[in-house]
C-alpha cells in the first residue's frame, strides 16, 4: 500500500506528487535544450542550402547542355552529348520520360570541381571558392530535396530543348493545332496593347512539352528497407527492395488547367501539383480588372493537359519482416511511362520522393490531426527478375545455345545437376523440382474444357536434409515465385482479402501468396 498514496478529497480525485515524482529540473532542461540546437542546426543547413540555389540551377542547364557520355555509336547531330540527343528525340515526339542518371551528374561534379566555370562565378557574384563548395554539396542537395531539382532540372530542358527535325512532321496533330492558335491569340493580344488587352501570360513549360523528368539512382547506393525509412527521409530519393502486392487501373489526372474567360477572351492556366485543386471562378486578368468587372470563367478540357496517373501497393520483402510481425505496405503513386509496368507479384527495386499525400484541410483535421499519410512518388522501377517473354534476347543466339546443349546429349541429368549444385545427392528430388519448373502443355478439350499443365509437388522429410534450400532455389530460377513461410510473405495472408480503396471508394481484392504467384 504505500507505493500508492492517493489523497481523495470531496472536490475530485488529486493524486499525492509524492507518489509520482517529476523528473528533475536538470534534465528537462537537458532535453529542450538538445530540442532547440536541433531545431536551430536543421534551420542553419536549411538556409544553407537555399544560398546554393541560384549557382546549382545554372550548373543544372550547364550540365544537359554540355555533358558528353561516350558511346560506341554517336549522335549524327549532337556527338556524344548525351541529354541534347535525348532532347532531340523529345522534341520529335518518340520519348515521354528523360531520365537523368544521378551517376552522369556525379561524373560531371568531379569535372567540375576540378575546372569550376568562370561564367557562372561572375553572374552569380560569388567568388570560386563557393562555387566549388556548392558543387561538393550538389548531389546530397539532389537526393534530399529530389523535387525541387525535378523543377530546376525540367526548366534546363525546356531552355536547350531543340526544334522538331524536319523529316518528322506531325503538323496535323491537335497538340500543333492549340499551339499555333496559341501563338495567334498572343500575337493579336500583343498587337492590341494599352488598356483594352495586355500581353497573354506564359504558357506553362509543363503545357507546352510531353515530356517528364525522372532520376536514376547511383550505382553505389543501397537499397533500404521498409522499416529504416524515417522522418528524415520525407522530400528525399529512397531506394526500396519490395513487392508489388496490388495495382488500381489506369485514369487521367489532370496536370494544367486552361480557362477561358467569356468577358475578354483571355485564356488562363491553372497548374495542379497536388492531387485536388480549387476551379476558378473570376478571371484574373489585367483587362477585366481594369474594367472592373468579373470575367465568368469556362473550363477548356480540349486545351488542358492530362497525364497517365496509377497507384500500387507495395509492401517489405519476406526477409525483412522480423520474426513474429506483419510485413508493412506503402502506396506508390506512378505517372507516365511508368504505369502498367509491373504487375502484382514483382519483387521490384523502386526509387521514388517520399512525400507526405495531400488530403482536404477538414478531412485531415477530423481523421489524422497532424499525422500525415506518406506515399512514395516513383521515379525508377526495376525488376528482380523477368519474365520469359520479357528477355531482350537474340533468338539465333538462344537457338545455338540450346542446340550446342542438345548435341551434347543427356539434358534431363544435366538440368537437374544445375539445380542447387552445392546441394550433394537428392537426384530424384532435383528432378522433380525441374519438372516444375519446366511444367507441361495446356489441354483444351472438345467440349471446351482446360486442363492446365502445371505441376504440384509436395516435400515431406526430417528436419535438416535441405527442403528449404531447394525450394529456395526453385523460386529463385523461376520468373515468377513466391516463397512462404511462417511469418507470412503478405500482410492479407495465402489467398486474398477485400480492399477498399481510400481515395475511390472503390472495393478491391488485394491478393495473397498463392494469387501473386499464380498470375
Amino acid at each position: 500500500r504505500n507505493w500508492l498514496k492517493l489523497q481523495i478529497l470531496h472536490c475530485g480525485g488529486i493524486v499525492d506528487p509524492s507518489v509520482f515524482p517529476r523528473p528533475p529540473r536538470k534534465q528537462v532542461m537537458a532535453a529542450n535544450t538538445m530540442r532547440e540546437s536541433v531545431s536551430r542546426n536543421n534551420l542553419v543547413r536549411a538556409r544553407e542550402a537555399a544560398k546554393r540555389f541560384p549557382e546549382l540551377r545554372a550548373l543544372c542547364r550547364k550540365f544537359i547542355a554540355n555533358f558528353e557520355k561516350r558511346t560506341d555509336a554517336p549522335d549524327p547531330k549532337f556527338g556524344y552529348k548525351k541529354y541534347k540527343a535525348l532532347l532531340q528525340r523529345a522534341a520529335n515526339r518518340e520519348l515521354e520520360t528523360i531520365f537523368v542518371d544521378l551517376n552522369d551528374v556525379e561524373e560531371f561534379c568531379k569535372q567540375e570541381i576540378l575546372e569550376p566555370d568562370e561564367a557562372i562565378a561572375d553572374a552569380k557574384q560569388i567568388p570560386r571558392i563557393q562555387l566549388q563548395q556548392s558543387i561538393e554539396q550538389w548531389m546530397s542537395d539532389i537526393e534530399t530535396n529530389t523535387a525541387r531539382y525535378v523543377r530546376y532540372f525540367y526548366e534546363a530542358c525546356d531552355a536547350e530543348l531543340p526544334d522538331r527535325e524536319i523529316g518528322i512532321s506531325n503538323a496535323g496533330s491537335a497538340k500543333d493545332v492549340i499551339m499555333k492558335w496559341r501563338e495567334r491569340m498572343a500575337a493579336g493580344q500583343s498587337t492590341t496593347g494599352g488598356a483594352d488587352g495586355a500581353p497573354a501570360a506564359g504558357v506553362p513549360v509543363r503545357l507546352k512539352n510531353d515530356f517528364d523528368i525522372r532520376f536514376l539512382p547511383r550505382n553505389s547506393r543501397k537499397s533500404m528497407k521498409l522499416r529504416e525509412i524515417t522522418a528524415s527521409s520525407v522530400g528525399s530519393l529512397v531506394q526500396l527492395d519490395c513487392m508489388v502486392v496490388r495495382t488500381t487501373a489506369v485514369k487521367p489526372k489532370v496536370e494544367v488547367v486552361t480557362y477561358h474567360c467569356e468577358v475578354c477572351d483571355a485564356e488562363i492556366f491553372m497548374s495542379v501539383e497536388s492531387d485536388r485543386y480549387t476551379p476558378m471562378k473570376e478571371c484574373p486578368s489585367q483587362r477585366c480588372k481594369d474594367n472592373k468587372q468579373s470575367g465568368k470563367l469556362r473550363q477548356n478540357n480540349r486545351t488542358s493537359k492530362f497525364g497517365k496517373y496509377q497507384e500500387m501497393k507495395v509492401q517489405e520483402m519476406s526477409e525483412h519482416v522480423p520474426v513474429g510481425g506483419v510485413p508493412r505496405s506503402i502506396t506508390v503513386v506512378m505517372a507516365g511511362d511508368l504505369t502498367r509496368s509491373v504487375l502484382p507479384g514483382d519483387a521490384i527495386t523502386l526509387t521514388g520522393i517520399y512525400a507526405p499525400s495531400t488530403m482536404p484541410w477538414f478531412q485531415q483535421a477530423r481523421t489524422s490531426g497532424t499525422k500525415q499519410e506518406m506515399h512514395v512518388d516513383a521515379h525508377s522501377i526495376r525488376k528482380h527478375k523477368s519474365g520469359y517473354n520479357e528477355d531482350a534476347e537474340d533468338e539465333h543466339d538462344l537457338s545455338r545455345r540450346v542446340a550446342e546443349a542438345m548435341a551434347q546429349g543427356n539434358m534431363y541429368e544435366q538440368a537437374s545437376r544445375s539445380i542447387a549444385p552445392e546441394i550433394f545427392g537428392h537426384a530424384d528430388v532435383k528432378k522433380a523440382l525441374l519438372l516444375v519448373l519446366v511444367g507441361s502443355f495446356t489441354k483444351q478439350m472438345k467440349d471446351g474444357m482446360r486442363i492446365r499443365g502445371d505441376i504440384h509437388t509436395l516435400f515431406m522429410g526430417d528436419p535438416g536434409v535441405a527442403k528449404s534450400q531447394l525450394m529456395k532455389q526453385a523460386v529463385n530460377i523461376a520468373p515468377r515465385s513466391v516463397y512462404t513461410t511462417g511469418k507470412g510473405s503478405s500482410g492479407v495472408g495465402l489467398t486474398a482479402s477485400v480492399i477498399r480503396d481510400n481515395s475511390t471508394g472503390e472495393v478491391t481484392l488485394e491478393g495473397g501468396a498463392l494469387v501473386l504467384a499464380d498470375m
